[in-house]
């Protein structure tokens, strides 16, 4: 691959490369066809802001030599990280809190009530889209408090929490929280569980205690993940455009929050249709705040804004 001294293609005032409509263009179609992403018109100085790293890192001039490279290459590690450059990764622990007070306050009552009555004691979790794992880390620690008596973390006050410890609590379920993104750099990231202790603001005092250790020495100003609430999780890669998804089995919830807005309708479409063959009968699909579903209400029933119930499938 050439190596060009200075960067030839136009520069804004701010000294950042420029897109032109035609590059823009190849590399919109190029990502969604790699993820799904539908980037609209209008995200050239977003995209071009994102991959001028990409562009320097090769040495390259242009954004249409990044293009032919790519299409000529087919460079599967460099398309991959043409997707971490343009995925988007917001999040937060307990971020829309009454999607964890619905866990504490539905679901574990009702996986309760069914293992009383005979069905195993089991919960299984799918955070997709889990960006640098807070959601999953959120809904682990949901879980252990209502299995252990603890009030729900929204109404968490103080410095105390669950009644019992979480470990017997949860000695005799099988909880899985299977945690995904197409983000390899944001994967890695929730998989060591290690966060800045500014990131944790808004997480109860009580659940510091419980859930996480202290970095100290080099590590002062961090906090990890316990390795107890990390085994609970399992990480995966997962392109929501591959078929099959390297998934097995059923999940009573799916997260699946704050993304359909990076996908046209008939894409959303598709992706929703497949994660629903995946839910237990009557199992739930959270969205985020924004998102709107209207044209599959006849297979989930909207329980409030953002959580749906997987309506009964006809015998």
């Amino acid at each position: 691959m050439a190596v060009c001294s200075t960067f030839l293609c136009r520069r804004n005032e701010g000294s950042m490369l420029t897109m032109d409509q035609r590059d823009f263009k190849r590399f919109r179609e190029l990502i969604h066809h790699q993820t799904g992403i539908w980037l609209r018109d209008g995200k050239n100085v977003m995209l071009a802001s994102r991959l001028t790293r990409r562009l320097r890192h090769h040495g390259l001039s242009s954004f249409s030599e990044y293009y032919d490279y790519l299409e000529r290459s087919g460079d599967a590690l460099e398309i991959g990280e043409l997707i971490n450059c343009v995925t988007t990764n917001k999040t937060s622990f307990f971020r829309e809190m009454h999607h964890f007070e619905f866990l504490h306050d539905v679901l574990v009552p009702e996986r309760t009530k069914a293992a009383r009555n005979g069905q195993s004691k089991s919960i299984r979790i799918w955070s997709a889209a889990c960006s640098t794992g807070e959601e999953p880390y959120s809904i682990a620690m949901s879980l252990c408090e209502a299995l252990s008596g603890g009030d729900s973390v929204g109404r968490l006050t103080g410095d105390t929490s669950a009644t019992t410890e979480y470990a017997a609590a949860i000695a005799s379920w099988k909880l899985e929280i299977v945690a995904s993104d197409i983000d390899t750099t944001v994967l890695d990231k929730a998989s060591r569980g290690v966060y800045r202790d500014d990131l944790l603001d808004g997480v109860p005092a009580a659940l510091l205690k419980r859930y996480f250790l202290r970095g100290k020495g080099e590590m002062a100003g961090y906090v990890k993940i316990r390795p107890d609430i990390r085994k609970l999780l399992h990480f995966e890669r997962i392109n929501l455009m591959d078929k099959p998804w390297p998934l097995s089995g059923r999940f009573h919830v799916i997260f699946f929050r704050n993304a359909l807005i990076y996908f046209n309708q008939q894409t959303q479409d598709v992706f929703l249709r497949r994660m629903l063959q995946l839910l237990e009968p009557r199992g739930y699909l959270i969205l985020g705040h924004s998102e709107h579903v209207p044209w599959l209400h006849d297979q989930i029933h909207p329980l409030n804004h953002t959580i749906f119930q997987l309506r009964e499938r006809p015998e």
